[in-house]
């Protein structure tokens, strides 16, 4: 949905104080194909992930699926609620030289993976731990 941003001329003049002022349409947050959620690029990634719940302490391990800019999606057979805050620790490929990236995530979605158990949990990035 556009944004409306309001705009005033540098110089007005005592009658023009008195209107409401102006709104002009802000392009942004267009979707560039139906069904697509994000404005940054995802990049597949399968690596190993440990998750941990920031409120209970509890610890569950689970994949990657995407990493984006700002968020990664995981795959899991922990069911979190919206909005919980989940501290990530993603484990590079065996045999890769890229430092693990440790994060501080909120859910965003969580969406049942067909007939298994598991599910794929979709977050925002909010901290990088390291």
């Amino acid at each position: 949905m556009p944004q409306a941003k309001a705009f005033f001329a540098a110089e007005q003049s005592a009658a023009q104080e008195d209107q409401p002022a102006k709104l002009r349409l802000l392009p942004g947050g267009r979707r560039q194909h139906k069904g697509e959620m994000r404005n940054a690029r995802r990049i597949p990634i399968n690596c190993q992930v440990k998750i941990r719940v920031t409120e209970s302490g509890e610890t569950v391990y689970g994949t990657t699926k995407d990493l984006s800019v700002d968020g990664v999606s995981l795959i899991t057979d922990y069911v979190p609620r919206f909005g919980q805050l989940l501290d990530i620790h993603v484990l590079p490929p065996q045999g890769s030289t890229i430092k693990p990236l440790r994060a501080l995530v909120q859910v965003r979605r969580c969406v049942k993976q067909g007939s298994s158990r598991s599910y794929e949990i979709g977050t925002a990035i909010l901290k990088i731990r390291e």
